[in-house]
């Protein structure tokens, strides 16, 4: 790599002259001070630095710096289209001269970390009938285990309504355009609620005891909070302890309610449903 030379030393290779008066801004001529006997040498006039084609522009009112960085970079090109004859100029050369004519600024790194709310916070309670889009509701059958089955005439008694415990999305979650809403499903009237638990290789849905008419600390309760995702005329539920996997029915009659990650192929998953006057 063509080593730029020691500025202060080219400098005075090329125009001995003091130092401090080659610098200044104020003067448009280069020399020593007349005070010394000598005249000035002016930039019309021939010396060593002129003679080697080197470009000295002053601008008035121009720092000191700014100007000793632009006679920098001046000598430096000159000595790079030198080093262009012999070889070519390769990226060290470059870093090379900014190296040179520019100043290295510090600065410091910083880490920042923010904590996530993993508290769900509890608004209010809403009752619904639910059916899935096979018409098919839910039974409460004993000890305690949700079915989904075809209920009419005297039957229909026998239909379980929700009790929808409503939260507000936890933040920095929060996604309107797709409609989801964290939820827990209770069954009206009991204080069953639905959870989605692992078991093994995969999560199962089940009933538990709870009291969860609160706020839900999402690190030790989310297995009762689901998201409803509202689509046109119908909803799902999906597990926010298990993302991926949805609250679903068989579409065989008195089968269990479930839990599935395949939409779309065997299980329903899409449900109505109807807020409940009672």
């Amino acid at each position: 790599m063509a080593a730029v030379p020691d500025v202060q030393e080219e400098l005075m290779e090329f125009c001995s002259v003091n130092d401090e008066q080659f610098y200044e801004v104020d003067h448009h001529y280069l020399g020593k001070s007349s005070n010394q006997g000598s005249s000035p040498c002016s930039l019309s006039q021939s010396c060593s630095a002129c003679s080697l084609g080197i470009q000295l522009q002053f601008t008035e009112q121009t720092s000191p710096k700014v100007f000793r960085r632009s006679v920098v970079l001046v000598i430096a090109t000159e000595k790079m289209k030198k080093a262009l004859k012999a070889r070519p100029f390769t990226d060290d050369d470059l870093t090379g001269i900014f190296d040179t004519v520019f100043e290295t600024i510090s600065f410091e790194s910083h880490n920042v970390t923010h904590t996530v709310d993993s508290i769900y916070r509890y608004f209010r309670s809403i009752s619904y009938e639910i059916r899935d889009t096979d018409q098919k509701c839910f039974k409460l059958e004993a000890p305690a285990q949700l079915v989904a089955m075809h209920l009419q005439g005297p039957s229909i008694r026998h239909q379980v309504k929700l009790n929808m415990a409503l939260y507000r999305p936890k933040s920095g979650t929060s996604n309107q355009s797709s409609m989801r809403f964290p939820v827990a499903l209770g069954i009206k009237g009991r204080s069953l609620y639905l959870s989605c638990v692992q078991n093994g290789q995969q999560p199962v849905l089940q009933l538990e005891e709870a009291d969860i008419l609160k706020d839900v600390d999402g690190a030790e309760l989310e297995r009762f909070i689901f998201y409803k995702v509202e689509n046109e005329s119908t909803a799902q539920f999906e597990s926010a302890a298990h993302r991926g996997w949805y609250i679903c029915t068989s579409p065989q009659n008195n089968q269990p309610v479930g839990i599935t990650n395949r939409l779309g192929e065997v299980f329903i998953t899409n449900y109505f449903l109807t807020q409940s006057k009672h």
